[in-house]
């Protein structure tokens, strides 16, 4: 049998993930937390004062990465087209690979005490203005048409949220591919073309 070296702490949290996203966090106990992590009940506290601070720390940890990678995307000298496209990268390629602990920050909000909610939805929102000012600079720069930004980018992180929920390893599309024909779909849908006006105008005088 291969050992697991893994620290008390990464097991806990581990098994936790693996409750909260079957079961739900409500149903999930610390009891049963502590048995899937191979530890004592009693020391799960020396690690996590309360299933509320796992809870915390899951939806935490990888709120932050997703904002940490698009500040640094957004950040960077970029061209625009390639920005929205590592943009739309950034979101499904974390939300594929660490499926359960997204479907955890979806799901279970309601879960969270009205302080640790206020938090957590505050770094929701700094993602949203992220995804927003991106756009904004896309309509700016005459790049996509005019829209509404806050629409535009609901539409457009629920769509590449959901990629989580039908998404399989091993399967007929990798990741990558899967990433190739959502900017296409999402592209054609705003970039700036000529109307059809335009183009039946330009094609009288070919």
């Amino acid at each position: 049998m291969q050992q697991d070296n893994r620290s008390a702490r990464v097991k806990i949290l581990a098994a936790a993930v693996q409750l909260f996203a079957e079961y739900g966090y409500h149903a999930s106990s610390m009891r049963e937390i502590a048995r899937i992590a191979g530890i004592q009940a009693a020391s799960i506290y020396y690690h996590y004062p309360s299933k509320q601070a796992l809870l915390v720390e899951i939806m935490q940890v990888h709120m932050n990465q997703l904002n940490t990678n698009l500040e640094r995307i957004i950040g960077k000298p970029h061209n625009f087209e390639q920005c929205l496209y590592d943009a739309f990268s950034n979101h499904i390629i974390l939300h594929t690979t660490y499926k359960p602990e997204f479907f955890i920050i979806d799901t279970e909000i309601r879960a969270l005490d009205p302080e640790n909610r206020g938090r957590i939805l505050c770094l929701r929102d700094q993602y949203e203005d992220l995804i927003q000012g991106l756009l904004q600079e896309g309509m700016e720069q005459g790049v996509i048409s005019q829209t509404d930004v806050k629409i535009a980018s609901y539409a457009i992180i629920a769509m590449c949220t959901e990629v989580a929920q039908w998404f399989r390893p091993g399967g007929r599309l990798t990741v990558q591919q899967v990433i190739e024909i959502y900017f296409q779909m999402i592209t054609k849908g705003l970039l700036n073309l000529k109307d059809n006006a335009e183009i039946a105008e330009e094609s009288a005088h070919i």
